[in-house]
């Protein structure tokens, strides 16, 4: 009888392999943990936090820009509109209308006039032909000189051409399409929804279970730990029953049994599996759609025009660094290697290139946040209106225009001091990340290819078999059975 009880050990030891794999436990926990090793430090509360206020700030720079940036946006006819409620509601001419614009607001006006900004791409081989010619230098030594010297406007003027053309027809994103609905994703406007409502949302609501997976020494050693066990249940119990048929082992060895089986319900316990598994099991199902081949190579791809239009809008908001402060030194630099003053250089290019100087006049865009709550000040007093009438009259008249003027404050103010981050750092825990340009270096370098690299793992973590938190209860059976039956054995009646 002693034989066949240990023979049982070998049983349970047994089950338990089979258990490891046919539940596929080996794979898809390791591949789980390589996952956690990549992804836990994007889903740190610090990260998930700064990342979101970072997506809420590269959201609000898109609604800046939308209107602005291409003929499609309509803000330059909504300019119109806005000149033709001023003419209308004060009974004045268009030109006094707009003399108004500029006293009370001149960076804006001159913004207006910079509309559609896609104009000032058309108006490069104008204003780089003058320049090259008036400085008697080659378009490529023009180009290296701005590089050099003036490199916010150099950067202005690359990446200009490259986002008015992507804005709505993001090349290479084809496959991309938002989590609820399948709504194809082709613009950047809808990538941002895609980033901010479907990527960074899901991250931030699974920070925490993706955290809790990860903690306690993850879950990619709980497979190896039971084949371990059971091999030595399996090797153990057979040695044992063999031994069984000359001298019976003492009550010690089943008291070991036990031990083993109340051990693994302590861990099962004290290590959480219940909750952390469950979790994790909600955490799998929830970022699932964001790991998908198509939405992985979408975001990928379409990371890249986003990186762009940080490239653009990092001259555009603050004065310094900007391409604010480089427009004046430009001026003197071409007045002084010609020999005319600045105001001559400023108006000779104007002739040439009238939208591009309107729009270094406008810069920065920090000064335009300031003047558009005096403006509608102004208006609420001329129409004598209150100030949330005044700006619901707007919205109503110019509804693109006033949510892009609207929305630059927030992002100017966001733009060098994202909210919530600082304590943000890359994925390394010395680099911060405080400014637009730095979040875009940590959206492509750290966290894309948490998903890129990740994804076939993610993808066996999430592979065929039962649910992870089937796992903690199966385990806790196999604990449960050991300490049992060890029990029972130890204070079962020996033979003889």
């Amino acid at each position: 009888m002693t034989s066949i009880a240990w023979l049982g050990v070998s049983l349970i030891g047994l089950a338990v392999v089979g258990v490891v794999f046919g539940m596929s436990m080996l794979p898809r926990l390791t591949n789980g943990q390589q996952v956690l090793d990549a992804a836990h430090p994007a889903f740190t509360d610090t990260r998930v936090a700064a990342t979101r206020s970072g997506t809420e700030v590269l959201s609000q720079y898109v609604d800046v820009v939308d209107p602005l940036l291409t003929a499609r946006g309509r803000g330059a006819r909504e300019v119109r509109s806005l000149v033709r409620l001023i003419r209308r509601e004060l009974g004045l001419s268009s030109e006094q209308a707009r003399r108004i614009l500029r006293r009370e607001a001149p960076h804006t006006e001159a913004l207006a006039r910079a509309l559609p900004l896609e104009g000032v791409a058309d108006e490069l081989p104008a204003l780089t032909s003058y320049l090259s010619s008036t400085l008697t230098m080659s378009e490529d030594e023009l180009a290296g000189l701005l590089e050099r010297s003036f490199p916010q406007i150099a950067q202005m003027l690359t990446a200009l051409p490259i986002v008015a053309g992507a804005w709505y027809d993001v090349p290479g994103i084809e496959g991309l399409t938002r989590v609820s609905g399948d709504k194809p994703v082709r613009t950047v406007p809808g990538l941002r929804k895609y980033l901010r409502d479907d990527l960074v949302a899901r991250m931030s609501e699974h920070g925490d279970e993706v955290d809790d997976l990860a903690a306690r020494g993850g879950i990619g050693y709980i497979p190896i730990m039971l084949l371990i066990g059971g091999g030595v249940l399996i090797v153990g119990g057979l040695l044992l029953a063999a031994r069984a048929a000359t001298a019976t082992p003492g009550r010690p060895m089943w008291g070991a049994v036990a031990l083993a089986g109340t051990l693994l319900v302590l861990l099962v316990v004290l290590a959480g599996y219940f909750p952390r598994l469950a979790g994790g099991e909600e955490a799998v199902a929830g970022l699932a759609p964001v790991f998908t081949q198509e939405r992985v190579h979408g975001a990928a791809t379409g990371f890249d025009t986003i990186h762009e239009a940080i490239l653009l809008g990092d001259p555009l908001m603050v004065r310094r660094p900007g391409a604010a402060s480089e427009a004046s030194r430009l001026y003197r630099f071409v007045g002084q290697r010609t020999g005319r003053s600045p105001r001559d250089v400023r108006r000779a290019l104007m002739r040439r290139a009238p939208q591009t100087i309107a729009l270094l006049d406008a810069l920065p865009l920090q000064t335009v946040a300031r003047e558009v709550p005096r403006l509608v000040r102004y208006l609420a007093r001329a129409l004598r209106r209150s100030r949330d009438r005044t700006t619901s009259l707007l919205r109503r008249r110019t509804p693109r225009l006033a949510r892009s003027l609207l929305a630059v404050p927030p992002v100017t103010d966001g733009w060098n001091a994202i909210p919530q981050s600082a304590q943000m750092t890359r994925f390394d825990g010395s680099t911060p990340v405080r400014t637009m340009p730095e979040f875009d270096g940590y959206l492509r370098e750290d966290v894309l290819p948490v998903f890129v690299q990740e994804r076939a793992h993610f993808e066996a973590f999430d592979g065929r078999g039962p649910p992870l938190d089937t796992f903690a209860p199966v385990i806790l059976v196999v604990g449960l059975s050991l300490m049992i039956y060890g029990g029972l054995m130890t204070f079962a009646p020996r033979e003889g």
